[in-house]
């Protein structure tokens, strides 16, 4: 900063070295203060993300045991559908050939 940024008034009152001292303490803190703010911040930015992530990878579960079961459902449909064609077209050809 510069001293000449300070109010004239203040600065009169306080002299040259004190206003730079000044400055100088201002400076430091508002370093400090941008410093924990950018670290709360990447906190809860990485907490979320982990949530976000944790939550997706549930879904994706979910996604997958929802797939497995309708896949068996369906290939159980299958076979059955499969067995009563092979019993039908049994029956068929022992009653043609008269067995």
């Amino acid at each position: 900063m510069r001293a000449n940024g300070v109010a004239p008034a203040l600065r009169e009152r306080l002299g040259h070295e004190a206003t730079l001292g000044l400055l100088d303490l201002f400076e430091t803190e508002e370093e400090i203060w941008s410093g924990r703010m950018l670290s709360v911040t990447a906190e809860r930015y990485e907490r979320r993300l982990s949530e976000e992530i944790a939550d997706l990878r549930v879904a994706v579960v979910r996604e997958i045991h929802d797939a497995r079961v309708d896949t068996f459902k369906w290939a159980f449909l299958f076979w059955i559908g499969q067995v009563a064609a092979m019993a039908g077209l049994l029956a068929f050809m022992f009653r043609i050939t008269g067995r």
